[in-house]
């Protein structure tokens, strides 16, 4: 039994209209399923994380309809924004756990960064959202951030989380629009050994890579899956799911959980 258990969301994308679709998926059905299945099948979830795209339209009304669903795990939830985010309405809706998961030493500017422990593994929340862009941007404070981090808890195996994932996925569209400033993380990984995972979302598929001594993966959508091939956005008819993240000690475990049928197919899926 793990001494851990932790669950990674992302990429949401639900809107005010709880009928709206994205390339014919209805993304809070889709999330309302997710949601459902977690309270039956996931009996132990000691930190569910967001990596952001909570919503698709930036809306209170849609921050609300998230946070009604996930009230089962306000207690230990933890979120970083997406492209499809807004910093402002997050704090608005999310802000006390926001508030909750804020370290004492942020990096000096309105990021929304978390900082944790699950024994000795130190889980770290990075914001790579970039204003009005679907691409991300990390930024030299939040670098400077996470390495004190690192510095403070040098011993500590370390877990992080982000939206945009710093390495490409094989993928000519989607590595265009990933993080701009990938090189500014990458430099960390390869000096720090102890930063052993990072958890990441943007692709809504499963990916597995390697930066320094860092798996890098990247995990399901709660909602519309994409197929990493071609040149332009190509959606696939593969089940919303999610990603489980166990620590034992000092090892840990991931697979991606994905729910048991495919009730919505997109269109012009491949």
């Amino acid at each position: 039994m793990p001494d851990f258990r932790l669950l990674q969301l992302s990429d949401l994308h639900v809107s005010r209209d709880a009928d709206s679709r994205i390339r014919g998926i209805p993304t809070q059905i889709t999330l309302e399923e997710v949601v459902d299945w977690l309270r039956e099948e996931e009996s132990r979830v000691d930190r569910l994380v967001i990596t952001g795209d909570i919503t698709n339209d930036e809306h209170p009304d849609s921050y609300t309809a998230v946070r009604g669903l996930l009230e089962p795990w306000l207690d230990r939830l933890a979120i970083v924004p997406g492209n499809h985010d807004d910093r402002s309405v997050m704090r608005e809706v999310f802000g006390d756990v926001i508030d909750a998961q804020s370290p004492e030493i942020a990096p000096k500017d309105d990021r929304i960064n978390f900082s944790f422990h699950c024994g000795s593994w130190l889980c770290i929340g990075l914001d790579t959202h970039l204003n009005g862009k679907v691409p991300g941007r990390i930024g030299e404070p939040q670098i400077h951030w996470l390495r004190d981090r690192i510095a403070e808890h040098s011993s500590d195996p370390m877990i992080l989380f982000c939206h945009h994932p710093p390495v490409d996925v094989g993928s000519n569209w989607l590595d265009r629009i990933g993080l701009t400033d990938r090189e500014l993380l990458r430099d960390v990984l390869d000096e720090f050994s102890t930063v052993r995972f990072v958890c990441c979302g943007h692709v809504h598929h499963e990916f597995s890579g390697q930066a320094g001594s860092a798996q890098v993966v990247t995990s399901p959508s709660t909602g519309l899956q994409f197929n990493p091939v071609g040149d332009s956005v190509v959606v696939a008819a593969d089940a919303p799911g999610y990603r489980v993240i166990e620590l034992t000690g000092q090892e840990i475990a991931s697979q991606v959980v994905r729910m048991p049928k495919v009730r919505f197919v997109p269109q012009d899926a491949s």
